[in-house]
């Protein structure tokens, strides 16, 4: 292991299959563990050659989202368009390893980014996937400077919500032991040609062990980007052990972005010191029955209007709000979720 982590003496290839062979045993443990004794789905092997390659050595140009702890490249690879994870972090092996896995267990479902395969030969190992047209959700709402910015439509908006809230119901039902995302946030959320979201970034995901409710989590402040907070629910920080219902606190925050098109915090410059995060605002305009057009995306407001638009977005408002609610026990189910916003996306269609 020394040898991978620290070498001095030993050729290039030498270290590749060092890696290799230690990243191989890591991975296959890992998969075994969260399979309950069985192996995980195949994986496909990437060389290192190959991804320079694809990168063009892994360019800075190629660069579309940089996360700090880790980077995502655009590159081909065999004629096919692909996403390339990088790992910046030395102590990131564990979170790689733990990517893989819970990848390629859930990339069989339509709104999660298919992994098509990894590198072991490096020290962390890489992760592809494919390759989606239209980047991050957060791009489309939160930047109107990036280069795939399109303003949404309300009907697009619904779409990917309704696709988002599939995926996070298939991680908490679809297995043994349900699964928890932990990171649910616009940039965790990619669009492919159709506006179809697929979720991403599995490196903090953990399973529920068996006959338990909840998973023991060390979260360490100092660690977590500020950009992330305003998506955390509060027991995140206040309790060890935490449930399904942190992800439903998230996708809650995400609903708001979605309708307001403002980040969770700080979203209007005017708003007092006391109520500076979006849950907060939004929260008090609907106690006090003023919500209005102000809080609503200016995109949104300014699409042709149709039978029960002002009714659905105060109705779209409440179900984030539900969602985002600070007492956990109070949060609906994800499937729940996903039934109402189901109906509100056929609302839309019949009377487009």
């Amino acid at each position: 292991m020394i040898a991978c982590f620290r070498p001095k003496n030993k050729d290039k290839k030498a270290v590749e299959e060092t890696c290799l062979m230690i990243n191989g045993r890591t991975l296959l443990e890992t998969s075994i563990a969260f399979n309950n004794g069985r192996g995980s789905n195949p994986t496909r092997c990437f060389s290192v050659k190959e991804l320079n390659s694809a990168t063009d050595n892994f360019h800075p140009s190629k660069i579309f989202w940089d996360d700090g702890p880790y980077k995502l490249y655009s590159g081909v690879l065999q004629d096919r368009p692909i996403i390339l994870k990088k790992f910046e972090e030395q102590r990131a092996r564990e979170y790689s390893i733990r990517e893989i896995v819970f990848a390629s267990e859930f990339s069989s479902h339509k709104n999660v980014l298919k992994l098509l395969g990894c590198c072991l030969e490096t020290e962390i190992p890489f992760l592809v996937f494919e390759s989606e047209k239209n980047g991050t959700l957060h791009d489309h709402i939160y930047d109107p400077y990036a280069s795939n910015f399109r303003p949404l439509t309300w009907k697009t908006r619904l779409k990917i919500a309704l696709g988002v809230a599939n995926a996070i119901a298939f991680l908490h039902t679809a297995f043994p032991k349900p699964i928890i995302h932990k990171d649910i946030k616009p940039s965790n959320i990619l669009l492919d040609e159709d506006y179809v979201p697929k979720l991403v970034d599995f490196t903090l995901s953990e399973s529920i062990p068996e006959g338990h409710f909840y998973v023991e989590h060390a979260l360490r402040r100092e660690n977590v980007p500020a950009g992330v907070l305003g998506f955390l629910a509060p027991e995140y920080f206040m309790k060890r052990l935490i449930n399904e219902k942190v992800d439903i606190y998230g996708f809650g925050v995400v609903l708001l972005s979605l309708l307001t098109g403002k980040r969770p915090q700080n979203p209007f410059p005017s708003a007092s010191p006391g109520n500076c995060s979006l849950v907060q605002i939004v929260k008090k305009y609907v106690d006090n029955q003023m919500f209005n057009e102000t809080l609503v995306d200016p995109a949104v407001l300014e699409e042709e209007p149709w039978p029960g638009k002002e009714l659905q977005l105060q109705n779209f408002a409440l179900l984030a709000l539900q969602c985002a609610c600070d007492l956990e026990d109070n949060r609906p189910e994800i499937i729940d979720v996903a039934k109402q916003l189901r109906q509100m996306y056929q609302s839309v269609i019949s009377n487009c």
